[in-house]
């Protein structure tokens, strides 16, 4: 190497370096910040008996949709200004508080961590990933996404999605994923199709199933491809067709199926999609669901998932398909107590709470059989209730705030 070239070397370090340091005085990480809590938030694993009657504790006001944000130790609520709170399980109290420049966009906790999206300079493009029990930071991203994000995923990716495009994260944020609308010239051809509009989408840790709508299709297209393909700037398809269907809405994702909402004219069935041109009905609906679909709508355990329609909750078996049962006067898509998404946490998994107006009702697990309802005060919206649980404290979000109650069994 010349003198000539160590000097250039060095230029284009310190213009590196420099470039660097704007960006981080000059972005938004630079009017974000972390108030940690005094001590380490303690971790819960989830109560497994079967609640005999609950106790009503606190509420809390909350932006967001569907299910409360919980991690192992703490309810996460969302201040109307985008603040996101860590809150002690049981007293509600405040422990550590996450801020950040930009409109709120969504956050999930998956991989001991939880992931936040906010809005930057490209759409909901900064996302920050921190450990809620050390309140220390983990990871970021910075990328181009619109301006809308939902967020949901497995234990070991996270899924961002929107109309327009999705992508898929690794627990260290690192994207494995990009598919649909990608502005860069650079990557042309990449993609399978243009000028799709994506209506839902789900994963496992192997693949994930999109249904959209694309220009030159009679009908919805339902696609399955790998969750981490060879080339992240590439999807790795396992089979894509039209469906026949005037509209498709991914319920779930097995090893050897997918689940989905189908809607043909004036049918509405459920069906289990074993390729995109082969499905069977496993549940006939008699109208069209009174809320629309969304991930907000489905809930399950590892066994299990269920989707609420918007005035009963129709449960399946994950590896099959096959319809266990419905329960109308619902809310919600109900929550399987003592479960968790963590499969190093023990999780029970024989009774399932659902809410209905006035309070929760209990049900055993296989068969849908109410076997005790729980009271509440609580008055209701026309929205969807959500549930969570953190050992013994079950959340339940309506009407914009999260109320929190004691299990007692």
């Amino acid at each position: 190497m010349t003198r000539r070239d160590v000097v250039t070397a060095g230029i284009i370090a310190v213009v590196m370096v420099l470039a660097a340091v704007a960006v981080l005085f000059s972005g938004s990480a630079a009017r974000s910040g972390l108030s940690p809590a005094e001590a380490e938030q303690p971790e819960y694993g989830p109560a497994t008996g079967r609640p005999t009657s609950i106790q009503p504790l606190w509420t809390h006001e909350s932006d967001g949709s569907g299910p409360p944000l919980t991690t192992k130790g703490n309810l996460v609520t969302v201040s109307a200004d985008g603040v996101l709170v860590g809150r002690d399980a049981g007293s509600g109290e405040e422990r550590w508080s996450y801020t950040h420049a930009g409109r709120f966009c969504a956050a999930v906790f998956y991989s001991d961590s939880l992931a936040a999206a906010f809005d930057g300079t490209s759409g909901c493009s900064d996302v920050t990933s921190l450990d809620p029990t050390t309140q220390e930071y983990e990871s970021t991203r910075l990328s181009a996404f619109p301006e809308t994000m939902d967020l949901t995923g497995t234990w070991k990716h996270a899924l961002a999605f929107s109309p327009d495009r999705l992508e898929i994260w690794r627990d260290d944020l690192v994207r494995t994923v990009e598919y649909g609308a990608v502005e860069a010239p650079q990557e042309a051809g990449m993609q399978p199709r243009a000028g799709c509009t994506l209506l839902s989408a789900d994963l496992t840790d192997e693949r994930f199933a999109v249904s959209e709508r694309c220009p030159g299709d009679d009908s919805v297209r339902l696609t399955l491809s790998k969750t981490v393909p060879e080339d992240n700037r590439k999807p790795e398809e396992i089979a894509s067709d039209p469906t026949g269907a005037d509209g498709l809405w991914v319920i779930d994702v097995a090893e050897d199926g997918v689940l989905a909402l189908r809607n043909e004219g004036p049918a509405w069935t459920v069906e289990w999609f074993t390729s995109p041109t082969e499905h069977r009905t496993v549940h006939t609906l008699e109208g069209g669901p009174a809320v629309p679909f969304s991930r907000g709508t489905v809930s399950g355990d590892g066994d299990q998932v269920r989707w609420f329609d918007g005035g009963a909750t129709h449960a399946f078996d994950r590896s099959t398909g096959e319809h266990s049962w419905t329960v109308g006067g619902v809310t919600g898509p109900g929550l399987t107590g003592g479960w968790t998404p963590d499969p190093e946490a023990s999780a029970g998994g024989d009774w399932v709470l659902v809410p209905v107006p006035g309070g929760l009702a209990l049900l055993d697990h296989e068969t849908g059989v109410e076997t005790r309802r729980l009271p509440t005060t609580a008055t209701q919206d026309r929205g969807v209730t959500g549930l969570a649980q953190i050992g013994d404290i079950l959340y339940e979000r309506r009407a914009g705030a999260i109320h929190a109650y004691k299990l007692v069994v």
